[in-house]
C-alpha cells in the first residue's frame, strides 16, 4: 500500500480515537450528574464565531487582494480609449459595490452578536418602520438608476456609429480557431456565404471566388492593429457560439453563427510600449474566447499586435492575398466558386 494512503489512513484513525475518548469522557461526567456544557450559551458561541468569520474573512480578501494584484487585469489601465470609459465605469460600479457589502455585512455579522440571546433577554417585536423602507427602497433606486445610465452612455458611445476613416477587421471563429481578413487595396470586402465554403480546398470562410472585391483580400492568424487609429471589427462565427475578447483593450463581443455582429475600438499602446511599461520582453496582447465551444476551447487564441500606422501598413504589404494563395494550392482551379451548395463543411467539433 502507498506510504501516503497509510499516513492519511492512521491521522482519520487518530481524530476517530480522539472523538471516543472525549465522548467518554463526557458519559463521565453525566454518570456522576456534572453537565459540562450548562453554563455554555450557543447563542454567545454562534455570535462570536460570526464575528470570527467575518474578521477572518475580510483579512482573508484584503491579504489575497493584494498578493494577485498585479496579476489582475482590470487593475492596469486600458489600452484603448473605450477601455478607459470602461474602466472608469467598472471602478464606479466597485466602489458602490464594495461601500454596501461593507456596510451590510458588518451589521448583520456585528447584530448576529450583539442581539444574541441571553438569560432574561426578551425579543423586541419590530414589524414595521416606513421611514425606513422609504430610505432603502428610493436610495438603492437613485444609485442604480445612476449605474444603469452611465453604462448606456458607455454602451451607445462604444457601439454606435465608427468613425468613416476606421480600418476595418473581419474576425471569424470557428472550432477551434480565430482567423482575420483585411480588405485589401480597394479597402472594401468581397462576398463570403456559407454555401461557398469548401475545407478540401481551403475555402473555409466561404469566398465567393467570382467576387473581384474578394480577390485582394488578406487572410491571417496573427491581428495586427494600429495605434491611434479607430479599428471596426466585424465578428461572426461558422459553428457555435464564440466569444472575442481582446481583455486589455475592455472589448468582448459574442460571435454568433448566421449572423454579424459588431465593435470598435482606438488603441491606444503599442505591443512595444507594453513590453517596456511591464518589463516584459515576451508580453502579447491576446484574443481569446470567452464561451466554451467544445473539448479544445483552449485553443481559441491567437497574438494580437498592436503597432504604429508606419509598421501596419509594412505588414499588410507583406501578406498575399488569399486568391493568390488559393490558386497556388489548387492549381488556379476556381470551379467550387460556381457550387452554390455546402460543400465539406464539419457538422460535429474536431479538436
Amino acid at each position: 500500500m502507498d506510504a501516503q494512503v497509510l499516513i492519511s489512513f492512521a491521522q482519520v484513525l487518530l481524530v476517530v480515537i480522539f472523538g471516543l475518548v472525549c465522548l467518554n469522557l463526557y458519559l463521565v461526567f453525566r454518570l456522576k450528574e456534572i453537565d459540562p456544557f450548562a453554563r455554555w450559551n450557543p447563542s454567545s458561541i454562534n455570535g462570536a464565531m460570526f464575528m470570527g468569520f467575518w474578521i477572518v474573512g475580510v483579512i482573508a480578501i484584503i491579504w489575497t487582494t493584494r498578493v494577485w494584484w498585479d496579476e489582475m487585469v482590470m487593475v492596469h489601465s486600458a489600452v484603448s480609449e473605450q477601455g478607459q470609459r470602461i474602466d472608469g465605469m467598472f471602478w464606479r460600479t466597485m466602489a458602490v459595490s464594495i461601500l454596501v457589502v461593507l456596510i451590510t455585512n458588518t451589521l448583520l455579522f456585528y447584530y448576529a452578536w450583539k442581539y444574541r440571546s441571553k438569560p432574561g433577554r426578551k425579543a423586541y417585536y419590530y414589524p414595521h418602520n416606513n421611514k425606513l423602507e422609504l430610505l432603502w427602497t428610493v436610495v438603492p433606486a437613485i444609485v442604480l438608476t445612476l449605474l444603469i445610465f452611465d453604462g448606456v452612455s458607455a454602451w451607445h458611445d462604444i457601439m454606435g456609429k465608427h468613425p468613416e476613416d476606421s480600418v476595418e477587421i473581419e474576425i471569424n471563429g470557428k472550432q477551434f480557431e480565430w482567423t482575420f481578413r483585411y480588405p485589401g487595396a480597394d479597402n472594401e470586402f468581397g462576398e463570403t456565404h456559407v454555401k461557398y465554403i469548401n475545407d478540401g480546398t481551403t475555402n473555409s470562410l466561404g469566398f465567393n471566388l467570382k467576387d473581384r472585391k474578394g480577390q485582394d483580400d488578406l487572410v491571417t492568424t496573427e491581428l495586427h492593429l494600429p495605434v491611434g487609429r479607430p479599428v471596426k471589427f466585424t465578428i461572426k462565427s461558422r459553428d457555435v457560439l464564440h466569444s472575442a475578447t481582446l481583455a486589455h483593450f475592455r472589448m468582448k463581443m459574442d460571435a454568433v453563427p448566421g449572423m454579424a455582429t459588431h465593435f470598435w475600438i482606438t488603441p491606444t499602446k503599442t505591443t512595444a510600449e507594453m513590453r517596456a511599461e511591464t518589463g516584459k520582453e515576451d508580453f502579447n496582447y491576446e484574443l481569446s474566447c470567452q464561451q466554451i465551444c467544445g473539448s479544445a476551447h483552449y485553443n481559441m487564441r491567437r497574438i494580437v499586435v498592436v503597432e504604429t500606422w508606419e509598421e501596419y501598413q509594412n505588414w499588410l504589404s507583406q501578406q498575399t492575398p488569399f486568391y493568390t494563395q488559393y490558386q497556388q494550392i489548387n492549381g488556379g482551379n476556381t470551379a467550387d466558386a460556381a457550387a452554390a451548395e455546402p460543400v465539406n463543411v464539419a457538422l460535429s467539433p474536431q479538436p
